[in-house]
């Protein structure tokens, strides 16, 4: 994806400015700096702890248990989308899966000045299997394909097809990215196995990490070190639901997101 789908997306928000709840716990500016911001392309309800204070005219659910009743009011439609804010992952993703009957899958977008892809796996935990990379990549570009977007999939993996025979474990990665690439191509799905190679990748709309590990590192490396903007992770399944680090100083971009699927996803 080009950097206009950021545009887009951004357009898509402002005209649609769906009703997002964001999870909060505690208070402090410095944390929530462009919620005000964010205000533009939805419309705000905080859910936290009955303490949680920003000193903004925000609506703001107060509770003891607040990932319980975010997820709650998702469910019940009282809110469009949900954002995790600064929420617990652990428990958030745990009550995300018992109420709607899936497995948690994140996918990460990520913005450079010229290119927007989505990223997959993100979890340290995530991603460790075959299979589960194949439902990132196959799910995840059904999930694209919800946004307007027709995807290209570039598939990861530890090394250069010329360099088979030097690791038993890169050998097995890139035998493990040949065949992801093949089903998912029988699958209906734009895929390429791309070995190491991530700066072919360029242009591409979700890159396919060979682990969470590595997904992880890619994503801190690119958001925390280099200065990419970040939009956060939305969960594939139906409801709008988009994750996001607390290592963020601004939630604007995971708002933004959110409501934008809302709209681009017609809910």
């Amino acid at each position: 994806m080009d950097g206009r789908f950021v545009d887009r997306m951004e357009r898509a928000a402002k005209s649609r400015r769906a009703r997002i709840g964001v999870g909060a716990y505690g208070g402090g500016l410095d944390l929530w700096a462009g919620i005000e911001e964010a205000e533009k392309f939805a419309e705000i309800v905080l859910v936290g702890d009955p303490g949680c204070d920003l000193g903004e005219d925000l609506a703001v659910v107060g509770t003891d248990d607040p990932a319980s009743v975010l997820v709650e009011l998702l469910d019940k439609g009282d809110i469009d989308g949900a954002v995790r804010g600064n929420l617990s992952a652990t428990r958030v993703m745990r009550k995300i899966a018992r109420t709607f009957d899936v497995r948690v899958r994140r996918i990460s977008l990520l913005a450079l000045p010229d290119w927007s892809f989505f990223l997959a796996p993100v979890g340290i935990d995530e991603g460790e299997t075959v299979s589960d990379r194949l439902d990132l990549a196959v799910m995840g570009a059904e999930y694209l394909w919800g946004m307007g977007v027709d995807p290209h999939v570039s598939i990861l993996s530890g090394g250069r097809m010329e360099d088979l025979g030097r690791s038993e474990r890169v050998d097995r990665t890139l035998a493990d990215g040949e065949l992801l690439a093949r089903i998912a191509r029988e699958r209906g799905v734009r895929a390429e196995h791309r070995g190491i190679l991530i700066e072919t990748c360029r242009g591409d709309d979700l890159i396919v990490a060979p682990d969470g590990i590595c997904g992880n590192l890619i994503f801190r490396t690119l958001m925390l070190v280099s200065g990419a903007r970040g939009y956060g992770a939305p969960v594939i399944m139906d409801p709008v639901f988009v994750d996001s680090s607390r290592a963020r100083r601004s939630y604007l971009g995971p708002v933004t997101l959110a409501s934008a699927l809302v709209a681009m996803k017609g809910r």
